[in-house]
């Protein structure tokens, strides 16, 4: 791996003008940004061969509409308008995968990077570099002006990203950067597009011995909208962290599903615990109620389960409208034979002579396990 603060720049000379570079622009909500961008743009790349995607999010603010008519009358920019589908990740991945260019890169559509560095992103990664950055924490670049909360934010987010990286550099977490097709196109099937910082997993994907030269440049404010970093965007970067490591041995969606399962519990006892309060014959519940109350609990949890694992633990594959109907049946007969499964285990186990509390937790075990496979593959299909 080469590695390089001082950025090696070469000049661009017509000999070296060979390779088309496609720009890609992820967007969600930039309808105020894209025709201050595009022109401005045009005017850096105007000796240089090239393409620009945009790849919309249907955004509400209609940027996919705003692209399309700046694009209208120019052969260079094209548009795509992904519906039911969200990510930065996966938009940044789509468009390299439907770029003719040789050179791919990426930059945000809000003026918050440097466009001027372009050429020069270009030609690193056209002249043999694998990977050329847009770097902020190089000799010469700079995060401008945020505050200390951001920074430290930053830092901390930077030196848990490096832990992963096979590649090594100053700015792993930069989304405005550049890299050869050929390189992109040996680990797309590797790729994880979770989260938003596509630079990063690349680095965690391509051969140790990959080249890379950052590139400073100076971060600016943002021109018009609202920052994209959010909450979730801060926890996606965690999920994806766990993903590259142990998520390698025990999937994030098992441990998410047997957290779950394991708050279903407590959901069950407390259910348990109000309708059996209904169901008693002054101070004693009949046999008859203590069924009843238990069937209501079982339901109950199953209702919550399947609620929670909807919406976060299979979000990327969410249920909704009458497929959620179809999928909430499947998954109840999924936790029947769950609890036949867990029943039969446990069983079996302990007439072999087997302590019952071993037995049981195994059989515990093989129910959650049958559980979530049944789940995965029966009610919220990939």
């Amino acid at each position: 791996m080469i590695f390089s603060q001082t950025p090696n720049y070469k000049p661009l000379t017509p000999a070296t003008l060979v390779a088309m570079l496609s720009l890609i622009l992820p967007t969600y909500n930039e309808s105020k940004n894209l025709p201050e961008l595009l022109p401005e743009l045009e005017e850096v790349l105007r000796d240089i061969p090239h393409e620009i995607i945009i790849v919309d999010d249907d955004s509400p603010d209609e940027t996919w509409r705003v692209a399309q008519e700046l694009g209208h009358d120019r052969d260079d920019v094209h548009v795509i308008r992904r519906v039911g589908r969200r990510g930065l990740s996966s938009a940044v991945i789509e468009g390299f995968l439907s770029a003719k260019g040789e050179v791919l890169a990426v930059m945000d559509a809000d003026g918050q990077h440097d466009m001027s560095i372009l050429p020069k992103l270009y030609s690193s990664a056209q002249s043999g570099n694998g990977i050329a950055i847009g770097s902020r924490y190089v000799a010469g670049g700079s995060v401008g002006e945020w505050d200390e909360r951001r920074h430290f934010m930053s830092r901390v987010a930077t030196s848990l990203a490096l832990k992963v990286c096979k590649v090594k550099v100053q700015d792993p977490m930069s989304g405005f950067f550049a890299v050869r097709k050929n390189l992109f196109q040996s680990i797309a099937n590797n790729l994880n597009p979770k989260g938003f910082k596509i630079l990063l997993d690349l680095l965690v994907c391509v051969p140790r011995s990959t080249e890379v030269e950052e590139i400073p440049f100076t971060f600016s404010t943002r021109l018009h909208g609202e920052s994209k970093l959010s909450r979730r965007v801060q926890i996606e970067f965690l999920e994806y962290l766990y993903d590259v490591t142990i998520g390698r041995y025990i999937p994030l969606t098992f441990l998410k599903y047997c957290i779950v399962g394991g708050l279903g519990v407590f959901v069950h006892l407390a259910t348990y615990i109000t309708a059996s309060s209904f169901l008693q014959e002054g101070d004693e519940l009949s046999l008859f109620g203590f069924r009843v109350a238990v069937l209501i609990a079982i339901e109950v949890a199953i209702i919550f389960n399947f609620y929670v694992n909807n919406v976060w633990t299979f979000a990327l594959s969410r249920l909704k409208g009458v497929a959620m109907l179809i999928g909430f049946g499947k998954y109840n007969i999924a936790c029947v034979f769950g609890a036949v499964a867990n029943y039969a285990v446990s069983s079996y186990l302990f007439s072999l002579g087997w302590l019952d509390i071993a037995a049981v937790v195994i059989g515990a075990f093989t129910g959650v396990v049958w559980n979530y496979t049944m789940s995965r593959f029966f009610a919220w299909k990939t």
